[in-house]
């Protein structure tokens, strides 16, 4: 391992660490990354080839993490916590630097960052005893830990559990055979079809639902952005379905204020 990937590999295990993970999977990679940092992250519909992406507002410094909607969503995971590896090496601090999807050092840092993240090395060692290391190991920690056969496989040549030639070999499996093969491939569908929804971002729908609530924007605007229909979104909100949205354009909350606010101090 280089010293660009060990201090991938580092940093994912200090924010395990300080963030009382343990060895366990993440579930919610979205939920995470919000709630450790106060950074949203939210996917949306784009081309086959966009996966994810860090930005930052110059004039609050708040950080956005978005995500591509795919019907992999062991891809968008990991893409989610790449994005995290970036914002953590502070990658957003300094110029970009390379072509668009060369993998410069910055890029191989996040991938490995990534991985350690979702799949720690101990967590495999935990898992799988030596010289037991089989294809239904490797299922079980690919339903387990959300993660592609690619990964979870470089974790189990990394622990010694498998040789580079095993290793390359399950890494051209998918996780849609592993599942069909190994009975769980109903809970792989039910990953697919979270994936393939946009999710909005946290912070941004509170501050939109605060909107609704104090008359700046309707409730048909409201479901747009949650993208359901007025009807099912009233009852959640514990406010009864309107035909018409009533909208207080003189009301003083402020709407020109930044979506993304500073973090208070």
């Amino acid at each position: 391992m280089s010293p660009n990937e060990a201090a991938g590999r580092r940093r994912a295990e200090e924010f395990r660490k300080e963030h009382d993970l343990g060895l366990a999977a993440v579930k919610d990679v979205f939920e995470l990354v919000h709630s450790t940092t106060g950074i949203d992250v939210l996917s949306m519909d784009a081309g086959d080839e966009e996966h994810g992406l860090s930005m930052r507002d110059p004039a609050t410094g708040r950080t956005v993490i978005a995500v591509a909607t795919t019907g992999n969503p062991l891809r968008q995971r990991t893409s989610i916590a790449h994005e995290l590896g970036h914002v953590l090496a502070g990658d957003l601090d300094r110029p970009a630097g390379g072509a668009p999807g060369e993998r410069t050092p910055a890029e191989k840092q996040a991938d490995t960052f990534a991985r350690h993240l979702l799949i720690p090395l101990d967590a495999v060692g935990a898992r799988v005893a030596p010289g037991q290391a089989t294809v239904a190991a490797l299922s079980a920690l690919v339903q387990e830990f959300e993660v592609s056969p690619h990964v979870a496989a470089i974790q189990l040549k990394e622990t010694g559990l498998i040789d580079p030639d095993t290793c390359q070999e399950w890494s051209r499996l998918t996780a849609p055979m592993l599942a069909a093969e190994h009975g769980w491939l109903s809970q792989y569908r039910s990953l697919v079809a979270d994936s393939t929804q946009p999710r909005a971002p946290q912070q941004l729908m509170a501050r939109a639902v605060a909107g609704y609530h104090r008359g700046v924007i309707g409730l048909t605007e409201l479901a747009l952005w949650y993208r359901q229909e007025p009807d099912e979104l009233a009852p959640e909100l514990g406010v009864p379905a309107a035909s018409e949205d009533d909208v207080d354009s003189d009301d003083v909350w402020d709407i020109d204020a930044p979506l993304f606010p500073p973090p208070a101090l």
